[in-house]
């Protein structure tokens, strides 16, 4: 029987996928261990990357929202406003009653910033223990209603100063005053007057604070038979401001 040789080829393949396999048992490791020291971190490279984190980014990112300038004062728009003060007599009515609460409301529109109509009405509280008696003291409610004009200066953004003049009706409701000399002061008779006031606009643009003070001619509510004296009183107080629109 024939033998035939084999190729030398075939017979170093066995030594040769030895060897080869010989030297990936030693690179897989030495690879893994260079995979393990590249992925994770050291200690000090994550402390590192949370100290990098917590620093207060310090870029200028433009003004915030608490920067930016308040909207301006309200003006051109329908305007309300109450005024809680007191109310005293000059003149006769001064020997007979005290000043007392008075409570004004009124109403306009601002047709431009520096000019207003409007309308008011108010109610003022007194007494007559002023007088001497007899009869004994009486307390009386007084009230009128009318119309008016009002002009205001605004040299700031949130100050302005106003002149304003109104006429209209008042009357004390009671029949107190009557015998002190006064016949007409509980039917309606004409009233005029002005008053003064300075006022302060809130960031809101639709409030604003005043304080505010006039003198009225109360006709012939407060005239006293016999007597020359005009019958005048004077009010003060201080008044909130409420404006439907801004400018």
């Amino acid at each position: 029987m024939a033998v035939f040789p084999l190729p030398t080829a075939l017979v170093r393949l066995p030594t040769a996928l030895g060897l080869a396999a010989a030297i990936l048992s030693v690179a897989a490791p030495v690879q893994a261990a260079d995979d393990d020291a590249a992925g994770d971190p050291s200690q000090e490279e994550i402390e590192a990357w949370l100290d990098a984190r917590a620093v207060t980014d310090t870029r200028d990112t433009g003004s915030s929202v608490d920067d930016a300038p308040p909207p301006p004062p309200a003006y051109r728009g329908i305007v309300i406003e109450m005024t809680t003060g007191a109310l005293g007599h000059i003149g006769t009515m001064s020997e007979v009653s005290p000043g007392g609460p008075w409570i004004r409301l009124a109403s306009g529109y601002e047709v431009w910033d520096w000019f207003m109509p409007f309308a008011e009405g108010d109610i003022f509280f007194s007494d007559t223990h002023f007088a001497n008696p007899p009869p004994e003291p009486r307390a009386y409610v007084g009230f009128g209603f009318g119309a008016g004009l009002r002009f205001t200066i605004r040299p700031a953004d949130r100050f302005g100063m106003y002149l304003q003049a109104s006429g209209g009706f008042a009357r004390v409701k009671q029949d107190a005053l009557r015998v002190y000399g006064f016949p007409d002061s509980d039917q309606l008779n004409l009233y005029y007057g002005g008053m003064l006031g300075f006022e302060w606009y809130m960031k809101n643009p639709h409030y604003a604070i005043a304080a505010t003070g006039g003198v009225r001619n109360f006709g012939a509510t407060f005239e006293r038979v016999r007597s020359t004296e005009p019958a005048l009183g004077w009010m003060g107080g201080l008044s909130l401001r409420y404006a439907f629109a801004t400018r």
